[in-house]
């Protein structure tokens, strides 16, 4: 069964002197140079146009040079664009091998000291500038090691040294004097990033930012004309209508020098006026378009603005935007982990591995690194419950601190907190000694209501404690309530109850408990008006 390559086109297997040999590299004469066009300078709409649809037709030389230079021209561009590359930095790169075999976890092993290697870890940037321009080719170093050969590097190529098929646009050549040349089996990283179904060149972002990156250029153009001529007044000359054009020379001549050197000599007979400009907020206009213009960038990059521009909403806004650029960066490792998968362990398993032998390529994924929130650690460390067992490494790892060697003084364990001290017991006794002192005479009446107040105490509080200390409302209540008990007293069932109850209700009061209630309504009225002491009158 033959071997097919990412287009579905057959492979066949490479002699190791020819792989050791470079294939995509520069030289005077050829179509394969590192100088470059600058279609941004001067760009239209009639000459972006023209080479959007030129990269279509299969000749993207134009639209690559023109990705290249927005991100060298436009900082805001080049800034979001160069986040969104960088962002799988922060991932853990995983490789697993493929099944339980020898041969798979050997290459696994292979897989995982490649990827890891410093060298290789940097092209991956290079990798994820198909971000942009819609694929990026990295070509693969091999070198000798042993009898066998090992990848000892990652070498980024020109994306314009490459063209896709004219008839399918999805095949990729390598671009040659003698025509496109087909692609080395085992040679080459291929990344295409799917930022959009449809054609490669297509999918980059570059293509979906161009004619913002346009329209921002023109409004940063005319707002540094207006700034060039903002605050400057109005020279305005005047000339009678019989003057020489020699004059009509010189007057112009003056009006600009006032402008620059704020000097001028011109004919008796002419006049020149200083128009002072008004403040229109004109200013305004052309930082809100450029700024404007930023957010949409910020979206189709990002597919956010919150974590690259000031915006209403603050913490909570931004977090849930964070979140959106956690996905993007998501699928991103996932896609470059597929490119890894078959060109990195896919090479390595047909050039380091017999022909005959099938060994199952690796699962290479890109993780978040676990990371666990201090203060819950903390939280959980104290109140941990009875058989959970926490790894002190996973201790060291939450605080972000080093296992110390042996002989390395280390802080002492905080001492417990003393326990607090009983209380002193009394002598039984001397309780019921302090109870019997501070219990009131047994003539003097207490209402159960305020045996525990111990606040401090108003004009009106006075008043209710002389009224129940002299013995006077009792007197009234029981003249008032007296009959009404011994009523219910000799009621045999509820129904004599209600009635005795409706009956009490309709009488009136009694006078003596009438004649308590005036009294002490009179006293705290008198009290709260004129400021004075409530005494029983």
């Amino acid at each position: 069964m033959a071997i097919l390559d990412q287009f579905g086109r057959p492979m066949a297997p490479v002699p190791a002197a020819e792989l050791l040999e470079r294939q995509a590299v520069p030289s005077l004469g050829s179509i394969r140079q590192i100088q470059t066009g600058h279609p941004a300078d001067g760009l239209s709409p009639v000459s972006l146009t023209a080479l959007l649809r030129a990269a279509e037709m299969g000749d993207a030389t134009a639209y690559l040079e023109l990705a290249e230079q927005m991100e060298e021209k436009d900082l805001h561009y080049g800034a979001v664009l160069g986040v969104r590359k960088r962002a799988i930095r922060s991932l853990e790169l995983h490789v697993e091998p493929g099944d339980e075999s020898e041969a798979a976890g050997e290459l696994a092993e292979m897989t995982r000291s490649v990827l890891q290697s410093s060298a290789v870890r940097t092209t991956l940037i290079d990798m994820m500038d198909a971000i942009g321009k819609g694929f990026s080719v990295c070509e693969i170093q091999w070198e000798r090691e042993g009898k066998s050969l090992r990848i000892a590097d990652l070498l980024q190529v020109d994306p314009r040294w490459f063209e896709f098929d004219r008839e399918n646009g999805h095949y990729l050549y390598l671009r040659d004097n003698a025509g496109p040349q087909p692609l080395r089996p085992d040679t080459y990283v291929i990344h295409m990033a799917k930022a959009k179904s449809g054609l490669p060149i297509r999918g980059g972002l570059a293509r979906l930012a161009a004619w913002a990156y346009m329209f921002k250029n023109f409004t940063v153009k005319d707002w540094a004309i207006f700034c060039e001529a903002y605050g400057h007044p109005l020279r305005l000359g005047k000339y009678d209508t019989g003057a020489k054009a020699e004059d009509r020379q010189t007057l112009l001549r003056a009006v600009r020098q006032i402008g620059v050197d704020m000097a001028a000599i011109i004919p008796k007979s002419m006049e020149v006026e200083i128009v002072a400009p008004a403040a229109t907020g004109v200013d305004k206009l052309y930082e809100g378009k450029a700024r404007w213009w930023d957010e949409q960038m910020s979206k189709g990059v990002l597919g956010q603005v919150a974590t690259t521009d000031a915006i209403a909403g603050g913490h909570a806004v931004g977090k849930i935007h964070e979140n959106v650029r956690d996905d993007i960066r998501d699928a991103d490792a996932e896609q470059l982990a597929a490119t890894l998968q078959r060109d990195v362990a896919g090479a390595l398993a047909r050039v380091c591995f017999e022909a005959r032998q099938h060994v199952a390529l690796p699962n290479i994924r890109f993780e978040v690194e676990d990371s666990v929130d201090p203060q819950t650690l903390l939280s959980l460390l104290e109140r941990r419950p009875k058989g959970l067992r926490i790894a002190t490494a996973d201790v060291y790892r939450a605080f972000n601190l080093r296992q110390p060697d042996d002989d390395e003084d280390v802080l002492d364990d905080p001492e417990p907190p003393m326990p607090p001290a009983p209380p002193e017991q009394d002598d039984p006794n001397d309780q019921v000694e302090r109870a019997a002192a501070d219990a009131p005479p047994p003539d003097t009446r207490v209402a159960a209501s305020r045996q525990s107040d111990a606040g401090p105490k108003d004009s009106i509080d006075a008043l209710v404690d002389e009224l129940i200390s002299s013995g006077d409302m009792q007197a009234a209540m029981e003249e008032e309530l007296g009959p009404l008990i011994e009523a219910l007293a000799g009621a045999t069932d509820m129904d004599q109850v209600r009635d005795i109850l409706a009956a009490f209700a309709t009488g009136d009061p009694s006078p003596g408990f009438l004649d308590q209630l005036t009294q002490a309504t009179l006293a705290a009225r008198l009290a709260g008006e004129v400021g004075a002491d409530v005494t029983n009158p």
